[in-house]
């Protein structure tokens, strides 16, 4: 496997409140992006907050579970460590991958995407949990037409809202030539089309750096993550071996690492 991911600070914010991590062990690689909100430092304290737990979880895990409950029960602990921190006050989105041999399972809450191009198609897998979404849902024109308006992103669920959160799940099998894509909203800015040039005609590294400055010229302001994953033929078969492992926010690793 075939791994790249880049993050940078957004024009809104003084401090980048984006996280994001690769962590492989010997079963199975994880890969996750949290995108804080709450303004000053909150943000940013509640994404980094998520990130440490849910690596916590994930590390500390021994019974034998699926990968699909082991990752969900990480994203739910990573709730409760967010609402302690904040009581309330803090919030982040977060959409975590996790790939073993032959499979990918994923947990998402928030509008943070995991995208797959497959066979000349880019399918957004998860669902973005914020306002744009549910008026789509409703058939409510009025936000979704209006890229501008500042209330088509509130957020309709997230981690550190409340001491319970609901949180989407995914399994699939991985096939040679998937490429992922797991983003922040930041990267909302660009079309399917514009991103698929990019993925067919560049390498991991290459992509993820040119999907984040496309966003900026398309007017993106927000902070920005992206993590890129092209799927070998051997990581179908075994635990893939990812290049180019690191946690960080901002180009700084957490805790001051």
């Amino acid at each position: 496997m075939d791994f790249a991911q880049r993050t940078i600070a957004g024009a809104v914010h003084a401090l980048n409140e984006d996280v994001v991590c690769c962590w492989p062990s010997h079963r199975d690689i994880l890969v996750a992006v949290a995108d804080g909100v709450g303004g000053h430092e909150d943000g940013a304290v509640a994404s980094a907050t998520a990130l440490d737990s849910l690596l916590q979880t994930w590390e500390a895990a021994s019974t034998p579970e699926s990968p699909l409950k082991r990752v969900r029960r990480a994203v739910e602990r990573a709730n409760l460590a967010v609402y302690d921190a904040g009581q309330g006050r803090m919030r982040t989105t977060l959409t975590v991958s996790v790939l073993g041999p032959g499979t990918l399972t994923t947990a998402h809450v928030g509008d943070c995407r995991l995208l797959l191009f497959r066979d000349g198609t880019l399918r957004q897998l998860t669902a973005d949990h914020n306002l744009a979404a549910r008026s789509a849902q409703y058939g409510l024109p009025s936000v979704t037409d209006l890229p501008d308006d500042p209330g088509r992103r509130l957020l309709t669920r997230s981690l550190g809202q409340d001491l319970y959160v609901r949180v989407d799940t995914l399994s699939l099998t991985l096939r040679p030539g998937d490429i992922y894509v797991q983003c922040s909203d930041g990267l909302a800015t660009l079309s399917g089309a514009h991103i698929i040039r990019i993925l067919v005609r560049h390498d991991p590294v290459a992509a993820a750096e040119l999907l984040i400055q496309r966003a900026q010229e398309a007017g993106g302001r927000d902070d920005m993550s992206v993590q890129v994953l092209w799927v070998s033929s051997s990581a179908t078969a075994q635990t893939p071996e990812p290049s180019g492992l690191a946690l960080e926010r901002g180009g700084r690793l957490p805790g001051g690492a």
